[in-house]
């Protein structure tokens, strides 16, 4: 999933992996960077290239619990994209599954505020990327996703962040596959 900074605009695109995404700034919306205060913007159409997951990402701030490790390279686990792996470039043992959100969670839409994301360096109509850290203890049926505590890339720039939401009714452990009913 991603979504795109702009200040007073507001779009709806076809994301990578054809996930049709919302992206505003200054609402409430879906999901989108929003400042404090700011009121909504006007709504435009702007066709331009999805951002693409780097290869190599580091954290501007180091994940929780791991503080010695902020570089990371990023490589796909199945042939369609679905989940990725985050490898320490320091610690070889070391690998965080991820995903991205709207294959899995359609409804996923947290409101980021433009000072959660500023210690990416971003700017106004720079691309950040939303992926969600992936647990699994016995296989994919029992994988959990972290919702709560999603990871922030700015794509061009490779710098990434582990965000706490201040969304309280976010799971942490939200189940990757839904039970059918």
């Amino acid at each position: 999933m991603d979504v795109s900074i702009e200040r007073g605009t507001s779009e709806a695109r076809s994301g990578p992996r054809g996930m049709d995404v919302s992206i505003e700034r200054g609402t409430s919306g879906p999901i989108g960077i929003a400042k404090h205060g700011e009121p909504a913007g006007t709504v435009a159409t702007l066709p331009r290239p999805a951002a693409t997951l780097p290869d190599r990402i580091s954290f501007a701030t180091p994940i929780p619990g791991f503080e010695d490790e902020r570089d990371f390279t990023v490589t796909a686990l199945d042939a369609h994209g679905v989940l990725y792996a985050l490898r320490s470039a320091k610690t070889p043992g070391l690998r965080f599954v991820v995903a991205s959100p709207g294959r899995f969670f359609p409804e996923y839409a947290p409101l980021l505020d433009a000072s959660d994301v500023s210690a990416l360096g971003v700017s106004d109509g720079d691309e950040v990327l939303l992926l969600v850290i992936v647990t699994v203890t016995n296989g994919i049926g029992d994988a959990t996703a972290n919702l709560l505590a999603p990871i922030v890339i700015a794509a061009e720039r490779g710098t990434a962040l582990q965000l706490v939401l201040a969304d309280s009714e976010l799971p942490l452990r939200a189940p990757l596959l839904q039970q059918a009913g």
